[in-house]
């Protein structure tokens, strides 16, 4: 495993668990004590988490969307985790990536290692997250501040977003019903058929339990989408329907 793979495993049992043990963190990991606290030295200089004697604790920053009290981030967590390690292997060195606010996708720029790689979004958490990467080149997209999901959405979102090319779409909708994927509302739904129109391959990250489930705006066509990425619990019928346009991640091992 690589150093700022391990680094970035950390900060993300941190996230969730909020506090951890040093012995835990080495075993959990499989590496040494001393591995440990120079990985938590290192998230503690960029100011991610604060030590303790036995352990560290997760610092919440002030600028983070507190997409936890809309509960986003808290619904079906290990699928989207799952969903997210394949996703994030589609990210390779230099690439330009476009990624939208959606919680899968969150979770997905936190397990991507590849560098150096160029990162388009207009997701305040996702922004945060790159901000002091410097292997990554990252662009926020302007616009109105949607304050439910953290994302800028509007007039100002799509024209930014016209200029522009991406190698790959990295995005996640609100449902899925026969063959057209919907979304929670219109000015969500606009920035994101501009990303697609400029992405070069569209991967939309679904979790299971949004299949057969419409939402109040229609996003595209399943047909529009190069791959649909889903977890474990996907229905039979939805396998055999989509056939080889949908990947199905095997259960998230952390």
């Amino acid at each position: 495993m690589l150093i700022v793979e391990r680094q970035q495993r950390v900060l993300n049992i941190l996230k969730m668990r909020k506090t951890v043990q040093l012995e835990e963190l080495a075993q959990e990991l499989d590496v040494s004590s001393s591995t440990i606290r120079r990985d938590l030295e290192h998230l503690e200089s960029r100011g991610k988490v604060d030590r303790t004697r036995a352990g560290a604790i997760y610092r919440e920053s002030v600028d983070e969307p507190n997409v936890d009290e809309a509960g986003r981030m808290n619904e079906q967590i290990e699928q989207k985790q799952a969903i997210a390690s394949v996703a994030a292997q589609l990210v390779q060195p230099h690439m330009t990536v476009l990624m939208d606010g959606g919680s899968t996708v969150v979770y997905t720029a936190q397990q991507v290692i590849a560098r150096p790689i160029q990162v388009v979004t207009n997701s305040l958490l996702i922004a945060s997250h790159f901000v002091e990467d410097d292997k990554v080149e990252l662009v926020m997209i302007g616009g109105d501040l949607y304050p439910r999901t953290g994302t800028t959405v509007g007039a100002i979102a799509t024209g930014c977003l016209a200029d522009l090319h991406a190698d790959l779409l990295l995005f996640s909708l609100a449902g899925i019903y026969d063959q057209e994927a919907y979304n929670i509302n219109l000015p969500m739904t606009q920035v994101e058929q501009v990303m697609m129109r400029q992405a070069a391959k569209n991967i939309l990250l679904m979790d299971s339990t949004k299949f057969g489930r419409k939402s109040l705006v229609r996003v595209c066509g399943l047909n529009e989408v190069d791959q649909i990425i889903t977890d474990a619990h996907v229905g039979l019928d939805w396998k055999q329907r989509l056939d080889t346009q949908i990947r199905v991640a095997e259960p998230y091992a952390q």
